[in-house]
């Protein structure tokens, strides 16, 4: 009875280890979609997912002083993007721990070709941008494995406690009663 527990409880364990998906990291396994030059400013644009689906897509902007190379720190940075009559815009901000890497999150809610505009200024009056084109792909039925492995838990739960169960409590043989006649 114990191994039949500790297959299950093994199997759960080992069920939800593996179906673990990968989590995203702001700064972590980025894709260079785009490097330009905006004005006195060299913009490096890289983003999360590698392939852009439908939903949320993380932008990582880094900007250098052209003639210079040096990062900048303070600058405000706007990414626009747009479809036809579609256009959606968010301030890319950056942090004390990462003071020269802007951050910016956007929703695309079509798939398609994308028109993405990114603005950037030092200054109140001066503001540079550039623009390229971003394929977004249709991204389907989202899809969870998380129903799956809480089912498999229930089942697995159930199939142990009625074995157990069924172990326990379950129909014991009767004595025959044997006649001498």
């Amino acid at each position: 009875m114990f191994k039949l527990i500790l297959l299950n409880l093994s199997a759960a364990i080992l069920i939800i280890i593996c179906g673990q998906t990968d989590r995203l990291e702001a700064h972590g396994d980025m894709k260079n979609i785009h490097y330009g030059t905006a004005g006195e400013y060299d913009l490096k644009i890289s983003i999360i997912p590698h392939d852009p689906v439908t939903g949320s897509v993380h932008f990582h902007i880094e900007p250098t002083l052209s003639s210079t190379t040096e990062p900048i720190e303070k600058a405000i940075i706007t990414v626009v993007i747009r479809q036809e009559k579609e256009a959606f815009q968010s301030r890319a901000v950056n942090s004390p721990s990462s003071p020269t890497i802007y951050d910016a999150n956007l929703t695309f809610e079509t798939p398609g070709e994308w028109e993405v505009e990114i603005k950037i200024s030092t200054n109140p009056d001066i503001e540079d941008k550039i623009s390229f084109q971003l394929s977004i792909f249709d991204a389907g039925s989202a899809t969870s494995n998380a129903a799956g492995i809480f089912f498999l838990f229930v089942f697995s739960v159930l199939i142990t406690g009625s074995t157990f169960l069924y172990m326990r409590y379950g129909r014991k043989p009767k004595p025959k009663i044997i006649s001498e006649d």
